[in-house]
């Protein structure tokens, strides 16, 4: 699999990792469930949720996970080091790696057609919310899952909240999912 090197935003659709894939077009299943993923128990459980509560027959889940842009390294003004093309490729290989270990064994077992999308994307709040957000409107989503991590709320107060971006400008309906 060729892994596409970015430098900004980018994205790779991964349909390898996970073995419940139908190559219909999207046209062709009822709703498009988006599952926001990352490496934590709680999101797998809401992937858990997401597959017995939400998904019915003829539906098709996404996954998506974004993968903190690299850092550039700028030493003086006017110098600009782009970021190191082998360190972004582990990235994409951990990730990968992450998706086959906790999430693809949900998928198979409820034999549930999936994609899984990889993102390239600054590692903020509001990024993160924005690419969610664009995923669910070019898939005309009838669902947007994520998983709650709890933040207390000065830690929300400083770092932003994923799923207060999304609670203001999700076009279809959210599901927070609390362990």
């Amino acid at each position: 699999m060729a892994v596409p090197l970015a430098h900004s935003r980018s994205a790779i659709s991964v349909a390898s990792i996970i073995s419940v894939v139908a190559s219909e077009p999207y046209e062709y299943y009822r709703r498009h469930i988006i599952v926001g993923i990352d490496n934590s128990l709680t999101s797998t459980a809401a992937l858990e949720w997401a597959a017995k509560q939400l998904y019915r027959t003829g539906d098709k889940l996404h996954l998506v996970h974004v993968i903190p842009e690299p850092p550039t390294l700028r030493p003086w003004p006017g110098v600009y080091v782009p970021p190191d093309d082998a360190a972004e490729r582990e990235e994409f290989r951990d990730a990968t790696a992450m998706v086959r270990a906790a999430f693809a064994p949900i998928v198979n077992r409820h034999q549930i057609p999936t994609d899984v999308h990889l993102i390239v994307a600054a590692d903020s709040p509001d990024s993160i919310a924005g690419l969610l957000l664009e995923k669910a409107e070019e898939l005309d989503a009838a669902a947007l899952v994520v998983a709650s991590h709890g933040k207390q709320a000065l830690q929300e107060f400083w770092t932003g909240s994923v799923t207060r971006s999304l609670l203001r400008r999700c076009p279809a309906p959210l599901v927070v999912y609390r362990q």
